[in-house]
This record gives structure tokens, C-alpha cells and sequence, in this order.
């Protein structure tokens, strides 16, 4: 007996399809984070496009999106996840710093070392000078120790992008 295989016609892309609402290989910014900092409801930046955020699409609450794109910086530096992921949310100036610092950190490490543990933002302050920008200091704790991290965020097209970064 043979068996008569058809095939399936492939499904057309389509960018209306709410699926394929995403940047491929940009940071998504909807996972939680230790220590219950996203416990506000998530909202993700992905969709928005306008220079000023209107009660169609209300930018997303700074405190927790900060807190996921800082956790994200962190793991960029530390080598567990790709720069090009920050692209989306970063100035030009923000994106070059943060890749030399990511080339920095990866050329002290030693090939024998054993990692020190998984780096994860602990706190996070925000000061909002402005309605459409604002000011976040943020603790990073890496086992025992701590550093600190200050970024400013600004609107752009409709989202939050780091314009400015200081890794301690």
C-alpha cells in the first residue's frame, strides 16, 4: 500500500496578523524580573510609533519597562544575550558604550574562570523631570556585591529609548 503525501499550502505573512507584532532579534521587554519589580501590569513598547503618546497608545509605565530594559543591559555586558537585542530602545551613543563595555568585560574574563553568578537588577528609582522623559538609578546585586546603574529615558516615536547610560 503507498502512502500519498500532500503538501500544505504555506500561510502568506502578514504584518496585520497581531503573531508577527514583534522586531525579530530586538529585546521583547515582557519577562518578569526577580524581587517583584515588573508588578505593575506589562505593557510592551513594541507597537507604538507616534512622536507623543496619546490615549490610543499610552506609553508603558517607566518603573518596570526601566527595570526590564536595565535587566537586559546587564545581561548584554555579562555576555548572556546578544547587543543587537538593544538596538530598538537605545540612542546611537547608548548602543556604542554599552558594546565596548560588553568587549571590555569579555576580554578580562579567563577562560578557566567559573562564573560569579547570574547578575539581576535588585532596585530601581525613577525621578521624572519631564512628562516625556525620565531619570532611573537602579542597584544590580551579582551574589554579595552591588553596583550601580543611571540611565535617562526619553519618548521617541512613541516609546521609551535610554539616551543615556552610566555603568558603575
Amino acid at each position: 500500500m503507498t502512502q500519498t503525501l500532500t503538501r500544505q499550502p504555506e500561510a502568506r505573512w502578514s504584518a496585520e496578523d497581531p503573531a508577527n507584532q514583534c522586531v525579530q532579534g530586538s529585546l521583547a521587554l515582557s519577562y518578569p524580573l526577580p524581587g517583584g519589580l515588573d508588578a505593575e501590569p506589562r505593557a510592551t513598547a513594541l507597537t507604538l510609533v507616534r512622536d507623543e503618546p496619546g490615549p490610543v497608545d499610552p506609553l508603558p509605565a517607566v518603573e518596570p519597562w526601566a527595570a526590564r530594559f536595565l535587566q537586559g543591559v546587564v545581561e548584554v555586558i555579562s555576555s548572556d544575550r546578544p547587543l543587537s537585542q538593544l538596538v530598538r530602545w537605545t540612542s546611537e551613543q547608548v548602543y556604542v558604550d554599552v558594546g565596548r563595555r560588553q568587549r571590555a568585560v569579555a576580554a578580562r574574563r579567563r577562560p578557566t574562570a567559573v562564573p560569579p553568578g547570574r547578575h539581576h537588577v535588585a532596585t530601581v528609582h525613577v525621578s521624572r523631570p519631564g512628562r516625556l522623559c525620565a531619570e532611573v538609578a537602579a542597584r544590580v546585586v551579582t551574589g554579595s556585591r552591588s553596583r550601580a546603574l543611571a540611565a535617562r529615558f526619553e519618548v521617541h516615536r512613541g516609546r521609551w529609548v535610554c539616551t543615556a547610560i552610566i555603568l558603575g
